[in-house]
Parts: C-alpha cells; structure tokens; sequence
C-alpha cells in the first residue's frame, strides 16, 4: 500500500537493462537535451528511460515535446512531466489522471503534486465530477495531499459510498496516509464490514490514526475475518494481506501509545 506523498520515485528496475542509461539520467544536464530528444524519436526500445532522462533536464521549451507521446507512453511522460515541474504539463497530466491504468494515474497524481498551485487545482478539481469512480477518487487524493478541504471531503464520501470495493478501498487507504483523524470512526466501521478487503484496508488506515483503545476491535475483526470465505479475488487478495497487514498496525498503535515491547 503505497503511502508516498510528493516523491517522484522512479521503480528501482527503471534502467536495469541498460546501465548507460542510468548513469546518463544521474549525469545529464542541458547541453545534451537536442540529442536525446533525437534519441526519443528514434529508439523506441528506450523510448520511456528517454522520455524521462529529458524530463529531468526541466526545460520547459520540452514539455510539449514529451506530452506528444502521452498515448504511446503514458506513465514515463507522466513521470517526465513531474521531472520537469513545469506548468506547461499540466493539461497532460490531468487527462492522464483519466487513464485506465492505475500506475499511470499514480504517476499523474505525484507529478500534479509535485509541481502544485492554482492551475493544477482547478484542472484537478474538474475530474471530481467524473463519472468514474477510480478517476474521482485519484483526484481526491491528490487535492487533499494539497490540503485543497474538497479532496479530503470527496474521499470521506468516497470511502463508504463508492460503488466498487476497490474504490472505497482506495479512498480509506489514503485518508489513513493523511493521518485524517476525523476519518477514524470511518476506520473502525470498516473493521466490521462484510468485504475482507475493506477490513484490510481499515485495519491498515487505523495503523496510521488508530488509538491503544481501537487494539480489541482490531484483534476481533481479524478473528472474524479468518472465518469468512473469500468469494471474490479482491478478498482473497486481502484475506493473504490481513496477517501482516495487523501485525504493522498494531506495532505502530503500540508505538505510538507507548507500549512497544520491540517485537511485532
């Protein structure tokens, strides 16, 4: 459960296959923009370790360069564009925040957050009102990671009456991650819910804002949660989670009320 706010991190494997790469993105600095914009229209293999190595150089003169790939390679120019940190990216990434693929709408939610203000908010605010829920609910999250009051609000709504479970999961995880303290009595319902995955997912947030008297319930929901049966793969997901998923949550209630023995 990722619980990472404005860093732009790149995944680890990123530029495993070509170390050249790798290096040239710790390197590169403006003098080298043409030629690897060269580079972009030419090596696809490349083509996203590219697009982000541009990004990274910042020059905003490259941002309409790189948002022209956003169908082919939408998650290196999400990336990219929150590299670069300028405003010129911003009608990209929040079309991007409408894509199918999670991770891509991750990476859009991190760049919007990375490069903030006005325009991003209001273009963010837009996608509060779309009619998928899994757009809504990324949208929420990156204006409350703002501090903009409707992202937080949406998420509340959100995590007890989004239609999918995922979702409503979604939005109980990052409240958790806000530290939204108004939201625990949210988390302590959820310990009680039908689906193992909003279990789950509340026994994670309460991890984050739970209190030593919130441990009982957290022990008995587990209880009754290894006797429900999994009946979609969602739970059955959560139901492989829910161990270590507690183990982490009660270790840091313990921690934070004082009452850590060292062991989890």
């Amino acid at each position: 459960m990722n619980d990472t706010f404005t860093e732009l991190e790149l995944d680890p494997y990123f530029f495993c296959e070509n170390k050249v790469l790798g290096a040239l993105y710790s390197l590169v600095t403006f003098s080298y923009a043409k030629e690897i914009s060269e580079l972009v229209e030419t090596a696809t293999a490349y083509r996203p370790q590219l697009l982000v190595i541009l990004g990274k150089i910042g020059h905003p003169r490259y941002a309409y360069f790189i948002s022209k790939f956003a169908d082919r390679e939408p998650l290196a120019v999400a990336q990219a564009l929150g590299q670069m940190k300028q405003p010129a990216g911003i009608p990209v990434l929040a079309r991007l925040l409408e894509s199918s693929k999670e991770e891509v709408r991750w990476a859009a939610s991190q760049s919007l957050i990375h490069i903030k203000g006005d325009r991003v908010v209001d273009s963010v605010k837009l996608r509060l009102r779309h009619p998928n829920q899994d757009v809504v609910v990324i949208a929420a999250r990156t204006l409350a990671v703002l501090w903009v009051a409707d992202g937080r609000l949406m998420l509340r709504n959100l995590s007890q009456k989004a239609q999918s479970l995922r979702t409503r999961s979604l939005a109980i995880a990052y409240l958790g991650q806000l530290k939204d303290l108004e939201s625990r009595a949210i988390f302590v319902s959820g310990l009680q819910d039908k689906s193992l995955m909003i279990r789950t997912y509340s026994i994670y947030a309460l991890g984050l804002v739970g209190k030593a008297s919130d441990i009982p319930m957290i022990e008995a929901s587990l209880v009754e949660a290894k006797k429900m049966t999994a009946t979609i793969p969602q739970d059955q997901e959560a139901l492989d989670l829910i161990d270590e998923t507690t183990r982490e949550t009660l270790f840091q209630i313990r921690k934070r009320s004082g009452q850590e023995d060292g062991k989890r």
